[in-house]
């Protein structure tokens, strides 16, 4: 039975499992895009590209001079969205050196001033400052600022104090 082209159901996810032909699904998307314009390219983009599920981790409550182990690149990876963040904040590349190592609370984030405008943020959840852990510009053309690098408790584990 050939499913119906002039309805758009296939906006649904449930169309991805159904075994609907991949020309016929590509006909329903060219007129739904014709028909209802940018709201559809929206929806088939969800489709095409859904969100990844992150759970939510229960926060730490870190304090400043605690002792914190950074997580596995794999567990840190499972918390990110397809976009590689964790409640908005990205991580970086070059932040994967530290997993596994462990680092001193330097300080907890709340706000931030914006360096474009001056513009002063309040963090909905806050980011970390690890002590001793700094940018080191190689993948940023050898930028020498040496810029904290933020991090999520999500991204942290508390360890007892080392001697």
């Amino acid at each position: 039975m050939e499913p119906d082209t002039t309805s758009c159901n296939f906006l649904y996810p449930e169309v991805i499992a159904a075994s609907v032909p991949y020309d016929s699904l590509l006909v329903r998307m060219q007129k739904a895009v014709e028909a209802y314009g940018d709201s559809a390219k929206k929806k088939i983009k969800k489709m095409v590209y859904p969100k990844k599920i992150i759970k939510e981790i229960e926060p730490l409550n870190l304090q400043q001079d605690e002792w914190v182990e950074v997580l596995s690149i794999d567990e840190i990876s499972r918390t990110l969205d397809d976009k590689r963040k964790y409640k908005g904040l990205l991580f970086m590349p070059e932040m994967q050196k530290f997993c596994g190592k462990k680092f001193r609370v330097f300080k907890i984030v709340r706000t931030i001033k914006l360096e474009s405008d001056g513009e002063i943020r309040k963090l909905k959840t806050p980011s970390i400052f690890l002590e001793g852990v700094y940018c080191d510009g190689e993948r940023h053309e050898g930028c020498g600022r040496a810029c904290f690098h933020f991090w999520k408790e999500a991204w942290l584990k508390r360890i007892p104090a080392t001697q």
